[in-house]
């Protein structure tokens, strides 16, 4: 009751952007959690674990309070909040919870500093959300990058491991030529739409433009399909997984 009422009658932003307080808060334990850190002595205290998990807890609380079934634009409609990006947002940040949580042993264990694996998993958790309901290509390519980079620094989290260390490289590379292939398709579509880079605009921008049967658009779609694949690991693009994975 408490997580509705501040998510619905209480608007800390205009336009209904009090929606993504859960980002907010995401942002708010990426801070604590490097500031904790610097306070506190000893860089594996379960302090700034406990501090991790209280934030993401919070966050669960009030998207769940804050649950929109009807599409809702905001920040000038590069977010669109509906009961879909709800869902997976949700989903994230259980099974961001759930690595926290299950990840502790082994951190104390390595013996490897639990502030930075935290601030890693907060960073990237932030990209994933955001990115369940970005509405534009500009706000889909920052999402994806705030997602990966901090994927990159994981893979090589146990940088005393050789094997971590070619695995970061090779997915440092992989990751480059993905998102340089994303970019491409991208520009294509905002050259053919006409200069527009919100996702229902370029629809209806190429189907007015009666384009969509031409070269150009299968070439733009042809990178933008490598870009995601080489990102999700789709087959035929999935070679490099198994020796990150191994390597990690």
């Amino acid at each position: 009751m408490i997580s509705i009422y501040i998510t619905k009658n209480i608007d800390f932003f205009p336009s209904g952007n009090s929606l993504i307080i859960p980002e907010f808060v995401s942002i708010a334990c990426s801070i604590t959690t490097v500031l904790a850190d610097s306070v506190v002595r000893g860089k594996n205290t379960l302090l700034v674990y406990r501090i991790s998990l209280l934030y993401l807890l919070i966050s669960i609380f009030l998207l769940l309070g804050g649950w929109e079934t009807k599409p809702v634009p905001i920040f000038f409609e590069t977010l669109q909040i509906n009961h879909f990006s709800n869902f997976f947002r949700l989903f994230l940040l259980i099974r961001l919870s759930l690595s926290v949580l299950l990840s502790i042993d082994y951190i104390r264990c390595t013996k490897a500093a639990l502030s930075e694996f935290l601030l890693f998993v907060s960073t990237a958790g932030l990209g994933g959300t955001f990115l369940c309901c970005a509405n534009d290509l500009l706000t889909i390519f920052v999402s994806t990058e705030c997602l990966s980079l901090p994927s990159y620094l994981l893979s090589g989290y146990t940088k005393r491991d050789a094997r971590s260390n070619e695995a970061t490289m090779k997915f440092l590379l992989i990751g480059g030529a993905s998102s340089s292939t994303l970019v491409y398709g991208f520009s294509l579509s905002y050259g053919l739409s006409g200069g527009e880079i919100q996702l229902d605009r370029i629809a209806n921008k190429l189907i007015l433009s009666e384009i969509t049967n031409s070269a150009a658009i299968y070439t733009s779609m042809m990178f933008l399909i490598a870009g995601i694949g080489f990102k999700l690991s789709l087959v035929p693009f999935h070679q490099w997984t198994p020796d990150v994975y191994e390597g990690v």
